[in-house]
């Protein structure tokens, strides 16, 4: 069944003839939107002022989506891609940072946006999405950008909640929260547990979370801030199938699965003083992360990965603006033990294996306020990265470091109360891993491999008439030394595989936000992504010939992602949401074969949600058009999908005292 974008706008009239006054006001998502943006600041600059395209989601939002899945937030914002990173279709790298208060919740190369789904959800205030690599506070790799997840802090007066939810695919979710102060201290402390079975036969997402987080002010300059999250989940994720496999069972297995039992435990610890011209705060963060489980692609392992982040950064204040200096360094080291494909009870002989990665950081980035109008921001971060590899059996140890120092330059100019203007160029960079430099085979092996380049331009405008929002920007991203893993061919007919610096790619798009509620009791919303990501010249080696990919558009790169939301209150402390999320035909494969193409069918989203008093209630229904395949793969010319979970109800219940 097909939904085109028209039903939206025909909904969206529809609810206007239904208007009925409230006092209830549905809050913006853009930029723009006061509650959204409240204490939302980026280096001391509120984040309106920025020259850089970044989103933020409050609570309220967060609780109405109570989502379970990171697309579910994440279609809602402009730059979402189909794999694992912001505007850069390539799940391979770490373009995108997942940060939990400012801090990198495990090694920045192995970010991704699905990390989101192992933050606590109950315990976040807000998401700010920070688009490319423009900014100096954060690392050189975001080439798609940062998602920093703001916990939510202790509350004034005190404060509990219990929420109970459950629904399609066996989904049963119980969770309390509390906070408060305990004589100086201020705390905030949430438990939850989820059970998921999916919609293909033994699929399981199963998770036990904690956190809690508390602050004490010293004296009126010093505080300190201390959170601990912990996390025990439990993931088994199933692989592609054909178009046939689903017409006989959607269900089935399929091949390819894989399985995950992590425990996580994330330590966070603050310590900020307040001078008489500026704030100096200094913190550490220690996370261990032990898994066990079968790899898609690989055999079963177990891992011990522990990661220790410091940073500590003063920020001084000046009569025309301020600025931010600092130092970061992530340390990491991964103990991983690898058994053979059958060996699954993990009895049997296995390989020691130890990582370690760390990357040191110098930062500075200047908000200077030219005049009323104008500001300018500027910076540079400069990072070492060091990478290191020990196989324990035969006592070998593989190493390089790479190093750069990429610059940050924006203008923002506010033509209007109401409307700015902002131009941004940035550089950014990215090192190769170990994994390609060095292996087994000789001919495999790549010790020359540099680091990839981002060069990013980018232009922006933001503002409002009366009810009406517009947050919109148009970037272009050069990406040079692109690192791409490729097929080769030996003399005696042999397929082995390298990575090399393959050539340039171009990552360009427009990204907009436009937002109207001329009345108090409901709001449309349109989140649309244009994209034109682009080999600019890439010569391929596959098996048996030479494919030249330069004009050729990036596998999984839909030209348009259109996300329409009506939002309605027609009564007092009621909203109903429709959502619908259309993506255009894309290529599955890199070399644009014909018969790859594909195009992902509508989805449509209700919400509705209810507050009596201490009582919320809600029913979401999610995939209404019951969308099975959600992402294509073509290659050797067979097509596979991967598949989500299809229409999905689920009711839930929360009581605050």
């Amino acid at each position: 069944m097909k939904y085109p974008l028209i039903i939206t706008m025909i909904a969206s009239a529809v609810s206007l003839s239904l208007h009925a006054e409230t006092n209830e006001k549905i809050e913006s998502i853009t930029v723009l939107g006061e509650a959204a943006i409240l204490n939302s600041q980026h280096g001391g600059v509120d984040v309106k002022k920025l020259p850089i395209n970044v989103h933020v989601v409050n609570m309220d939002e967060i609780e109405r989506l109570r989502f379970v899945d990171p697309n579910e937030l994440l279609d809602r914002i402009p730059g979402e891609t189909q794999v694992r990173n912001l505007r850069i279709p390539n799940g391979s790298k770490g373009y995108t940072i997942v940060m939990v208060d400012g801090m990198p919740i495990e090694n920045p190369y192995e970010g991704a946006t699905s990390r989101l789904s192992r933050l606590n959800t109950s315990d976040i205030e807000r998401v700010e999405i920070f688009k490319g690599p423009s900014s100096a506070l954060y690392g050189n790799n975001a080439f798609g950008g940062v998602v920093n997840v703001v916990t939510r802090s202790a509350p004034s007066e005190s404060e509990h909640q219990l929420h109970l939810e459950t629904g399609s695919f066996n989904r049963s979710r119980i969770g309390f929260n509390s906070g408060g102060t305990l004589g100086e201290v201020g705390y905030f402390f949430d438990a939850n547990s989820r059970r998921l079975d999916g919609l293909r036969d033994e699929t399981k997402d199963d998770r036990d979370q904690l956190s809690t987080k508390l602050s004490y002010d010293i004296n009126d300059n010093t505080s300190i801030l201390a959170r601990i999250e912990y996390l025990d989940e439990f993931v088994v994720s199933r692989g592609d199938l054909t178009a046939e496999e689903i017409a006989e069972d959607k269900t089935q297995a399929g091949s390819l699965s894989s399985s995950e039992d992590l425990q996580q435990t994330f330590v966070y610890l603050q310590a900020s003083h307040e001078f008489d011209s500026g704030v100096l705060k200094a913190s550490i963060a220690n996370r261990l992360k032990k898994t066990q489980g079968d790899s898609r692609f690989g055999g079963p392992e177990i891992s011990r990965d522990r990661g220790i982040i410091s940073k500590i950064d003063y920020q001084h204040n000046l009569s025309n603006g301020h600025f931010v200096i600092g130092s970061e360094n992530y340390n990491g080291s991964e103990l991983v033990k690898s058994f053979d494909n059958n060996d699954s009870e993990l009895i049997g002989d296995f390989d020691t294996q130890l990582n370690e990665f760390d990357d040191f950081a110098l930062f500075y980035q200047h908000h200077w306020k030219i005049n009323d109008k104008l500001s300018l921001d500027a910076g540079a971060r400069y990072e070492r990265i060091s990478l290191a590899a020990t196989t324990y059996d035969d006592g070998n140890r593989d190493s390089a470091d790479f190093d750069d120092i990429s610059p940050k330059l924006g203008l923002t100019y506010q033509i209007t109360e109401n409307h700015r203007v902002w131009f941004g160029v940035s550089q950014g960079f990215y090192a190769p891993d170990l994994d390609s430099m060095f292996s087994t085979e000789d001919d495999a092996s790549n010790l020359d491999l540099k680091p990839e380049k981002a060069n990013n331009i980018e232009l922006g405008f933001r503002g409002s008439w009366g009810d009406f929002n517009y947050d919109t920007s148009i970037y272009h991203n050069e990406i040079t030394n692109y690192l791409v893993e490729q097929d080769f061919v030996r003399d005696d007919d042999s397929e082995f595989q390298r990575t090399t610096n393959a050539g340039q790619v171009t990552i360009s798009g427009i990204e907009s936000v436009i937002e109207y509620s001329p009345f108090k009791d409901w709001r449309f919303s349109l989140t649309h992504t244009y994209t034109d990501n682009t080999y600019d010249s890439f010569v391929q080696s596959t098996v048996g010939a030479d494919d030249d990919l330069s004009g050729k558009v990036l596998r999984r790169s839909p030209g348009h992602h259109y996300n329409a939301r009506i939002a309605w209150v027609p009564i007092e402390a009621l909203t109903i949401e429709l959502e619908g999320d259309f993506y255009s035909t894309y290529f599955a494969d890199d070399e644009n074969s014909p018969e790859s193409k594909f195009k992902r069918d509508e989805r449509l989203n209700l919400r509705v949600s209810y507050d009596y008093e201490a009582w919320s209630l809600w029913l979401n229904g999610l995939n209404l058009t019951d969308t099975l395949e959600d992402r294509a793969t073509f290659s050797r010319g067979t097509q596979q999908f991967r598949t989500i979970d299809g229409r999905t109800v689920y009711a839930g219940v929360s009581y605050s005292f």
